[in-house]
């Protein structure tokens, strides 16, 4: 990219690890790196957001007239099938219009996949789903990775890039199992919002994101569901990668 050309617009599409503001934030990181400097960020992430609800808003981040676009959402399409009392959660509370289920999230996805593709002319990536909780045989894991399969259809089937961030965690927990010793026992998932609240009063107090990972026993997340800075380290990394290729 020449000096005088203007930065390329970047629209990172999600959820609360995009939002960043109960998560470690992988914008502050990608905006730091000196490398990207001739990409500017744009935060278009919604707490608590399924697919569905980040189809709503949409038309705010086709405004911005992204060169790119890295999309990271379904963690909630996720959580809310993990027991009545998320679900009950997810309606009532976000107004969701219906239980959210697998099949919805994939024609979500591509729903908003396709209004990026005939809308703009952005470079669009889909990113894998971040671990939910760090047993990778708990239910919610197995339940996460028929989501991931969806969304390596999605980015199949649309002609989109794909970046593998649920391996890349994945493969971290697995090589640093060990690093456990020295942590306090591993807080598990559970339903509801006690994990959350939990650590987010912890960093109101002026715990960081990554001393209340510690304080949990987790390596990657910080309440089983939102990420401390070495998850949030791999989204950014894995963005990086992907944008620096149109910068030659």
């Amino acid at each position: 990219m020449a000096i005088d050309e203007p930065p390329r617009t970047v629209v990172c599409f999600g959820a609360s690890l995009t939002a960043g503001t109960v998560s470690y934030n992988y914008l502050d990181l990608l905006a730091a790196r000196p490398a990207l400097a001739g990409f500017r960020f744009r935060n278009h992430g919604v707490n608590g957001d399924v697919a569905w609800k980040g189809l709503q808003r949409i038309d705010q981040a086709i405004a911005e007239k992204p060169d790119n676009v890295a999309i990271l959402i379904g963690t909630n399409d996720v959580n809310s099938t993990l027991s009545d009392r998320n679900l009950q959660h997810y309606l009532h509370f976000y107004q969701v219009p219906q239980p959210p289920s697998l099949e919805w999230y994939e024609e979500n996805m591509l729903a908003i996949v396709r209004r990026f593709q005939r809308e703009t002319r952005a470079r669009i990536a889909l990113l894998s789903l971040a671990v939910i909780g760090e047993d990778l045989e708990h239910e919610a894991n197995q339940c996460l990775a028929l989501y991931n399969e969806a969304i390596r259809r999605v980015a199949a089937a649309t002609k989109v890039d794909y970046l593998p961030l649920n391996e890349r965690m994945v493969a971290y927990l697995q090589e640093h199992e060990a690093d456990r010793a020295s942590l306090p026992p591993r807080l598990e998932y559970r339903d509801g919002l006690t994990n959350i609240g939990n650590a987010t009063a912890l960093h109101a107090k002026g715990l960081s994101w990554d001393e209340v990972s510690r304080r949990n026993g987790l390596l990657l997340t910080t309440d089983t569901l939102h990420l401390n800075s070495v998850g949030a380290g791999m989204i950014a990394d894995l963005i990086e990668g992907w944008l620096l290729p149109v910068r030659q």
